[in-house]
């Protein structure tokens, strides 16, 4: 093959490869997975490892550092939360509910264990769901669908900053 052949073979695959680029562009990529990260002090990973093996009722499943701890809290799914320490650290600002098959046992749970949180809450026919936050400040809490995803009403014209739409948990 001579010099103008393989410089017209690699034209022709870039020119390939910008086509392909082209269809490309503008399409999200498929995600196969999530992982959450939630910080506290460096100084207390270890207190943040205990505080959260009893959240989960379990060790870390994944533990590379001293101070770097990771749970799978979705069984089967590639979902996971980390927690990391780190100076300077600040707490989640955002909340994070983690699904269960039963609110009042959760709550149950939180109470035996002295956690503070909220009053269990539910948005009748969709969801219930308690809150409450670490030691660390990260804003955490549990929640139960009520029907099956698909099932649910919805509150067209509404608003989730409408408490009138919330009342207090009932266990069914």
């Amino acid at each position: 093959m001579s010099v103008t052949q393989d410089r017209l073979t690699l034209r022709a695959n870039c020119n390939r490869v910008e086509v392909m680029a082209d269809q490309e562009v503008g399409r999200a990529p498929s995600t196969v997975g999530l992982t959450l990260q939630v910080y506290v002090p460096t100084e207390e990973a270890r207190a943040a490892r205990d505080y959260y093996a009893g959240i989960f009722g379990r060790a870390p499943e994944f533990e590379p550092h001293e101070d770097f701890f990771e749970w799978a809290p979705v069984a089967g799914q590639e979902c996971w939360f980390q927690v990391a320490g780190r100076t300077g650290a600040a707490p989640l600002t955002n909340r994070i509910r983690f699904g269960v098959e039963d609110l009042a046992e959760a709550v149950a749970f939180l109470d035996v264990r002295r956690i503070p949180r909220s009053e269990p809450t539910q948005l009748s026919g969709v969801v219930a769901f308690v809150d409450f936050t670490d030691p660390w400040g990260n804003r955490l809490g549990y929640y139960q669908d009520l029907s099956p995803a698909g099932e649910q009403p919805e509150y067209r014209g509404s608003s989730v900053n409408d408490e009138s739409q919330f009342e207090p948990f009932r266990k069914s």
